[in-house]
């Protein structure tokens, strides 16, 4: 069995790349083109070994970042002069941020893992190298766990720019870590009290705090997607933290994305709240949605002629209007994903009647029944306000 599997990897080994299958490029022609990994910004040749991918689900999975504070991230952080041209190189202020305001538009769960030194920290009686760095420059010291006193605008401090998405009450952050990885904070215990399976991972600093998040994280059963150029690492003469890193990245995660595939995959996790039509998730019961718009009376659709928005599938009279429809499906799909206008504005799921259906102000609404539609149009702007101000919540609870 030994020289078996030694036979077998040594066949895998030496496997020319050009013969292996293009992770992610299932296009349903060339499966034989050379696999790449993104790495910083642009492809790169990928080695022969597996990449399992994480495929994100709303609910089962979180947004981690690590260290977003002054100290590593702005120019004025005690530790910029290493790791600044990492950081500015990734472009890794502005991916983090595009990871915050994308998981937050997502819907999905947000955690930051803070590095906070306090006085007695500083008593410690050994230290690796750069945790020995780290407290002879007084990176991320705080005046003690149970003071704030000095924070604001401190190294400690979260970036300014980060701090609508950290402090809107909703982002969990953790207790600090105080070596590199999370052993010795609560973040495992709180993502496994939020139901999180698996956790997209970025921040500071890629070969130190990232890493080691990433090893401990699957040490314990997480599935661990890392984007890789919303991190950044510290260079010196002869080592250069982020390629470190970058290589036990792939080595280790279940992936490695960029911030551009990230956000794609977040939002593609978003989930759905639309009401449809059985298990063919017809929507508007059939009708052509653009004739709303743009006809006396709206028309039937075709079977022939669909396409698929948010989770329902739409069928449209002519292909023309099924192309405007693609264009711009936002303008014509029904609002609150076609759940009864006045239910939504009271802040509940009512069905439809499709004779009820209205085009206003450039919108189409729908209402349970006749005697509802005028109660929602005794009101309309207030009743649209109420309905815009509930949708988000009715779609967290109920969107699958």
């Amino acid at each position: 069995m030994q020289r078996f599997t030694l036979i077998a990897l040594t066949a895998l080994i030496a496997t020319p790349l050009g013969a292996l299958a293009v992770h992610g490029e299932h296009d349903g022609h060339d499966h034989t083109r050379t696999p790449t990994v993104h790495y910083i910004d642009g492809p790169r040749a990928d080695a022969p070994i597996p990449r399992p991918g994480v495929e994100l689900t709303r609910g089962d999975y979180a947004l981690l970042v690590i260290d977003p504070q002054n100290d590593f991230l702005s120019p004025d952080g005690v530790a910029w002069g290493v790791v600044g041209e990492s950081v500015t190189e990734n472009g890794t202020v502005e991916n983090i941020e595009r990871l915050f305001k994308a998981s937050k538009d997502a819907g999905a769960q947000v955690f930051v893992s803070p590095h906070y030194y306090y006085p007695h920290d500083h008593d410690w009686q050994f230290e690796g190298a750069l945790e020995r760095l780290m407290h002879d420059i007084g990176m991320f010291d705080r005046q003690g766990p149970l003071s704030v006193g000095s924070l604001e605008g401190s190294g400690a401090d979260w970036l300014d720019r980060y701090k609508p998405y950290i402090n809107d009450g909703k982002t969990i952050v953790v207790s600090p870590h105080k070596v590199y990885g999370p052993e010795s904070n609560d973040l495992t215990l709180q993502l496994r009290k939020a139901g999180i399976s698996k956790v997209v991972v970025a921040g500071m600093s890629a070969n130190l705090c990232v890493e080691s998040h990433m090893r401990d994280l699957i040490e314990e059963g997480f599935e661990v997607a890392i984007v890789s150029d919303a991190t950044a690492a510290a260079k010196l003469p002869g080592y250069d933290g982020f390629e470190a890193a970058f290589v036990n990245y792939r080595m280790i995660a279940s992936d490695v994305w960029s911030t551009d595939e990230a956000v794609a995959k977040i939002a593609g996790a978003k989930g759905n709240l639309v009401n449809v039509s059985g298990a063919s998730n017809i929507g508007l019961d059939g009708f052509d949605p653009v004739s709303f718009f743009t006809d006396d009376t709206p028309r039937n659709g075709s079977p022939m002629i669909r396409a698929e928005h948010a989770g329902a599938t739409y069928l449209f009279a002519t292909e023309a209007n099924r192309d405007a429809f693609a264009a711009n499906p936002e303008r014509y799909a029904p609002q609150y994903g076609g759940y009864c206008a006045f239910g939504v504005s009271i802040n509940i799921l009512l069905p439809v009647d499709i004779t009820t259906a209205q085009v206003r102000n450039g919108r189409l609404y729908l209402n349970v029944n006749s005697e509802i539609l005028n109660k929602f149009n005794a009101d309309f702007e207030g009743s649209v306000e109420r309905a815009n101000s509930n949708w988000p919540g009715l779609f967290d609870e109920h969107a699958e």
